[in-house]
């Protein structure tokens, strides 16, 4: 069974309906796990530099901190699973979840997600945060539909060669391989390889050589039948195609109606990271599944059986 036992679930009181929750019960259930809500609440007001008296700004931050664990254990009634809820007095709701990481191992955090515009990556979103910061697997929820195409769908960078991406191939491979085989799923491996004709293109001077596209189709289809062949995905299962990554892969999950993909992230930082964004990133506006986002730490613990 997939080691699975302690899942945080972030739920943000500015969404409408919390999708994360409804994956997270059905997940725990399923995998055995207990579930940790969690939400965050604050005011600026509240801060010792504010022109408040103490006794005051006391007062109001304990309304709001009784106000936000009201609503968040509305959401623990009439259920098996064994839940616990944590509100904390956080700005933001990524570093609410870095400081109950602290203090509190989990395998798995999951929060809803929606679409993001353009303001979100400048200023960086609460989910690119968790993306690039939590030091867990982080799910993201796009709505409320169960699993219910038996399709787990994985990307990898499959020629890269350095230690970091053959480590984060592995890693995306093994959480997915645990995911399809606890859950009787199909495991279908995506790759996307680049146009170069695009690259020579932008500069006309120089030639292209004969038949470069399909060398590199062929360095993709070898790298990837090795990947698949360590982790048992049959050959059928295997896809590849060019273009930029998340806009392959986005075509893929659709064709398939995966009900998950699974990709890894190295967490570009600064302004690399808001002008250019991540695959992972770029990827969550782009599909309407779950996706999984696996970063270099996040290895696959031994089976709890």
């Amino acid at each position: 069974m997939l080691d699975i036992n302690h899942i945080l679930v972030v739920l943000d009181n500015e969404h409408l309906k919390q999708h994360a929750l409804d994956r997270a019960l059905w997940l725990a259930s399923a995998l055995k796990a207990d579930l940790t809500l969690l939400t965050a609440t604050y005011e600026a007001y509240c801060d010792d530099q504010s022109s408040i008296d103490a006794d005051t700004r006391l007062r109001i931050k304990e309304a709001l901190i009784n106000k936000s664990t009201a609503w968040i254990e509305s959401f623990v009634e009439d259920t098996d699973v064994k839940v616990r809820t944590e509100v904390h007095w956080q700005k933001h709701l990524h570093d609410a979840v870095i400081e109950s990481m602290r203090d509190q191992e989990y395998d798995l955090v999951i929060k809803g997600t929606h679409e993001h515009s353009l303001m979100d990556r400048i200023f960086t979103h609460t989910d690119w945060n968790l993306l690039r910061h939590c030091p867990a697997p982080v799910l993201l929820v796009k709505n409320n539909k169960p699993w219910q195409h038996n399709r787990v769908l994985a990307s990898i960078d499959a020629t890269s060669g350095d230690e970091g991406h053959i480590l984060i191939n592995d890693n995306i491979l093994s959480y997915a391989e645990h995911l399809a085989d606890h859950f009787d799923t199909d495991l279908h491996l995506a790759n996307a390889y680049p146009l170069v004709s695009v690259a020579f293109a932008m500069v006309p001077e120089v030639t292209a050589p004969d038949d470069v596209q399909k060398y590199i189709l062929e360095q993709h289809q070898e790298a990837c039948a090795d990947w698949a062949n360590k982790f048992n995905i049959n050959d059928d299962h295997v896809h590849i195609d060019e273009g930029d990554a998340d806009d392959v892969i986005a075509r893929f999950a659709k064709s398939l109606q995966a009900d998950l993909v699974v990709v890894g992230t190295v967490g570009r930082e600064g302004l690399a990271g808001v002008l250019l964004g991540n695959t992972a990133e770029l990827l969550v506006d782009k599909v309407d599944c779950d996706v999984l986002v696996i970063k270099p730490d996040d290895g696959v613990k031994p089976d709890a059986d």
